[in-house]
């Protein structure tokens, strides 16, 4: 599982390191509208570390349900 975590952080920040360069390519460029493009990204950015977050905190709390004697039924 350590794996897949480790695997999911980091394809959380590469997603966050593209967008960060999309972003900074947009401003550069001066585009009407790069302010929701960024805006769009960021927030995509936290979505994907939100789901790294989620997908590690539910393994350890699954690990510890399924520890407690008779939590898998009778």
């Amino acid at each position: 599982m350590n794996t897949l975590n480790a695997a999911a952080i980091r394809i959380a920040v590469a997603v966050h390191e593209r967008g960060r360069r999309l972003a900074a390519n947009l401003r550069d460029r001066g585009d009407r509208g790069s302010g929701v493009v960024e805006t769009i990204i960021i927030v995509a950015g936290f979505a994907g570390l939100a789901f790294v977050v989620y997908m590690a905190v539910s393994s350890k709390v699954h690990g510890w349900i399924n520890r407690i004697p008779g939590s898998t039924g009778p």
